[in-house]
């Protein structure tokens, strides 16, 4: 029985939405949030290690929002350096988008984050942004990556299992 109630409950967390023609879903969907662009990387240095950050008491992945006129690559390129202070990375390939919704100041926000994957040397000079609550950056092998999973968000998961 226990089963079946976290099954239950783990339902009222997700939905599924169908129709053969998805712009126009898309479209109704977002027009119940306010839609957001961000962009961030998946970085992975000489040792076969990838950078996470610790922000708000989570493992993340470096990440923000689109500026004005700015393409998810050179924001993706933009925000790593500005929350890792790492200078010298390479942006290699388009990984996935994710999405997600939550609240913000008593709206509603749906926001993608298109993903890429990256390349950083270990020994630069690095930085956590302590402006955006981010108190530490680790490089990790995957056999760490239990230890992310366990307190992360399900979209940095589904950014990390993606071949």
């Amino acid at each position: 029985m226990q089963a079946i109630d976290s099954l239950a409950q783990e339902a009222h967390n997700s939905a599924v939405l169908y129709n053969t023609n998805f712009d126009f879903l898309l479209n109704l969907f977002k027009s119940n949030y306010t839609y957001i662009e961000a962009a961030g990387g998946f970085i992975k240095n000489e040792f076969n290690e990838y950078l996470f950050i610790y922000r708000r008491e989570k493992w993340d992945l470096p990440k923000g929002k689109l500026e004005k006129g700015e393409t998810p690559e050179v924001a993706a390129l933009r925000e790593v350096a500005e929350e890792t202070g790492l200078q010298n990375v390479i942006e290699k390939n388009y990984r996935c988008s994710t999405w997600h919704t939550y609240e913000m100041y008593g709206q509603k926000v749906l926001k993608q984050t298109y993903w890429f994957d990256m390349e950083a040397e270990k020994n630069q000079k690095s930085a956590p942004q302590t402006e955006e609550e981010i108190t530490e950056l680790q490089w990790l092998s995957e056999d760490k990556f239990p230890q992310v999973f366990a307190n992360t968000f399900p979209s940095i998961i589904t950014v990390i299992n993606k071949e």
